[in-house]
């Protein structure tokens, strides 16, 4: 029995076994799943069955991290909350069976099964996020006809065009620049468990389809490498500056996900022009990293009920539990060390230095992504978790909201410990992880130790004359960020209430939507025509065929 069979079962044991009020079927069929692909993941990546194990792994991890957090949010939030305790293990299932099949019609049918069902998911947030959700669904009829166009015309139309195909079908879901405007569209306005789903795992579907096509299809050509190092780090630092003016919290985060979707992307297109393990590490341990942090942030997210940056503040003293997780997620997106995040860049680094050909990317582009990434997450953490309250900020935060996150941040912290867990089986090198924690953690004590040794005076705020510190003194979302944005003109500001940045390519993402409306509409009129209309279409079509036979 394949893989694919093996996981299509357990899907539908999934869905059964949900129950819709309590949800303890749920936890209990998820945490079952999550340590079984944990489990069974961990050993294939080890024992060299293949990329689609590494990927059953971080799935598995991402499952575990649901277990405890789902019931609690979901009777926070009961409206429909039957439906979604039915769709996600099926959203699960269809995931771990698009890793694991094979290419042809299987393959094909998954994954159109789990456009629909993230679709579903999106649009069940009812009118508000129906801009989201179709923005999700017009991408992936974009992903679906690159990839008819590959697998069909696979042994019938030449390498470039099955790789032109193969790059639109899987590139589209990795949120390939110009291709990513979906995500920040569909991520806000979908729930955090979702959102940490489609950012976590989804999105690493198209890179691993990238990965795996290689073998399926042959080796890519080499435009094919070079529009992804193009195209994946023009997109890393045009989705930091476009994120540094986001309002939303969950929209930032999306724009942190295509940056980081673009350096996996990069580093994908530097090993197609110049395989190198440095590069295939880089690879895989910043999509493993980047699963669970950027799960934990957007589960974090979930238990803010307010979430303009601009209206935040204070939120460290309020939940220190929950600044401390945030934080050290934060950090870890940051590149910071010892985090794994650290480590894929570095290693992204030494792999691109390799290559004589791509030292100039190597010293800017990365260069200044490590450095919009660093004043990307101080701008959140800051005017999120720091300074004064700016208005009155609900919180929903229980004890196994807690115990998610925390499960997820504890995985983060065995990565960083241990990267040797993803980059072993690679042959990849890699420095004494553990070792740099400890010194740095031993350094951060002799820091704390000696400065509350030191003798220190306490005056007031604004003590020479002026009245003491109010929120209103405190710099808003894109006060903060302007110092940078003037650095890109290509933003463009739109003032209001609430003042916000344009999107430079909506106007091109309109009329593909509206172009897709029009030719859904003549087929609709199409189906519902009249039979004279059927009967001539069908000797049109007799017509042709005896045409091509006669030819």
């Amino acid at each position: 029995m394949s893989p694919l069979w093996t996981f299509l079962p357990l899907g539908l044991a999934l869905v059964f076994a949900a129950t819709p009020w309590r949800f303890g079927g749920l936890s209990l069929s998820l945490g079952l799943a999550g340590l079984a692909w944990v489990a069974l993941g961990g050993m294939g990546w080890a024992w060299g069955w293949g990329a689609p194990y590494l990927y059953l792994l971080l799935l598995g991890a991402l499952a575990l991290g649901l277990v405890p957090y789902l019931p609690p949010y979901l009777a926070h939030h009961p409206r429909k909350a039957h439906l979604y305790g039915l769709l996600f293990p099926l959203f699960l299932a269809t995931m771990a069976g698009v890793a694991l099949a094979s290419p042809g019609f299987g393959f094909l049918f998954l994954w159109e099964g789990m456009a629909l069902l993230g679709y579903l998911l999106i649009a069940l947030e009812g009118p508000g996020a129906l801009v989201g959700a179709r923005a999700f669904f017009l991408a992936s009829r974009l992903s679906g006809i690159g990839l008819y166009l590959a697998f069909l015309g696979h042994g019938y139309l030449g390498t470039d065009w099955v790789w032109a195909g193969l790059l639109l079908g899987f590139g589209v879901k990795a949120a390939l620049f110009p291709f990513h405007a979906w995500l920040p569209q569909a991520h806000p306005v979908a729930i955090s468990p979702v959102s940490a789903l489609l950012s976590g795992a989804m999105t690493k579907l198209g890179l691993l389809g990238l990965y795996q096509s290689q073998y399926w299809f042959g080796p890519p050509p080499p435009w094919v490498g070079w529009a992804l190092v193009l195209l994946g780090l023009l997109g890393a630092v045009y989705a930091l500056v476009r994120g540094l003016g986001e309002e939303d919290l969950k929209g930032a985060l999306a724009y942190s996900s295509v940056e980081n979707l673009g350096l996996m992307l990069s580093a994908l297109g530097a090993y197609f022009l110049k395989p190198s393990p440095l590069l295939l590490g880089a690879f895989f341990l910043h999509q493993v990293a980047h699963a669970l942090f950027k799960g934990l942030l957007f589960l974090g997210a979930g238990a803010l009920e307010e979430r303009r940056i601009s209206h935040l503040g204070g939120l460290f003293r309020k939940a220190p539990e929950l600044g401390a997780l945030a934080l050290w997620g934060m950090g870890v997106g940051a590149g910071l060390p010892p985090g794994p995040v650290f480590l894929a860049e570095w290693q992204l680094y030494q792999g691109f230095l390799q290559g004589t050909f791509l030292v100039p990317l190597a010293a800017g582009a990365l260069a200044l992504v490590g450095a919009l990434a660093l004043y990307f997450y101080v701008r959140l953490f800051g005017l999120a978790f720091l300074g004064l309250p700016r208005g009155e900020a609900g919180l929903f935060w229980t004890k196994g909201m807690r115990l998610g996150l925390g499960t997820l941040a504890g995985l983060l912290l065995l990565l960083a410990v241990a990267p040797g867990v993803v980059l072993d089986p690679l042959r990849v090198p890699t420095y004494p992880n553990g070792l740099l924690l400890v010194l740095l953690a031993l350094l951060a004590g002799a820091f704390y130790r000696g400065v509350q040794r030191m003798p220190h005076r306490a005056y007031g705020t604004w003590d020479c004359g002026f009245q003491p510190l109010t929120p209103r003194m405190q710099p808003n979302g894109l006060g903060f960020a302007e110092p940078a944005l003037r650095l890109f003109p290509f933003l463009r500001l739109r003032v209001g209430e609430y003042p916000r940045l344009e999107e430079p390519l909506a106007e091109v993402y309109a009329l593909l939507g509206r172009a897709y409306g029009r030719l859904a509409a003549l087929v609709q009129t199409l189906q519902s025509g009249s039979l004279h209309l059927y009967l001539l279409l069908q000797l049109l079509a007799l017509v042709v065929v005896l045409g091509v036979v006669l030819l």
